[in-house]
């Protein structure tokens, strides 16, 4: 994750400050691997972090990171839970033939 982070970052420039800013704060706070995913430019960044530090790491980012957004009014608090939510790994789509 780290590494197709980095690739996305310095050989295609299609991160931003905010982003990268996330991920260091994500890396800070536990993260085995972050990278950018979803829209280019800035669009979100998944997090891949052990299940015993999830509540310690999601108070944490909210304390490092968007805080300040909020404090700056580019988020509102109470949309907080939009921005920070927890997903676990799962098998994914599937066709089943009967």
């Amino acid at each position: 994750m780290n590494d197709s982070h980095y690739s996305y970052n310095v050989l295609y420039e299609c991160s931003c400050p905010e982003l990268e800013e996330l991920v260091k704060v994500c890396r800070d706070n536990g993260a085995l691997g972050v990278r950018l995913t979803g829209a280019g430019w800035g669009g979100c960044a998944v997090a891949l972090v052990k299940e015993s530090i999830v509540p310690q790491f999601i108070l944490n980012l909210k304390e490092s990171f968007y805080q300040s957004m909020i404090g700056k009014g580019i988020i509102n608090k109470n949309d907080l839970h939009l921005y920070v939510f927890v997903s676990k790994p799962s098998s994914g789509a599937a066709i089943f033939k009967l």
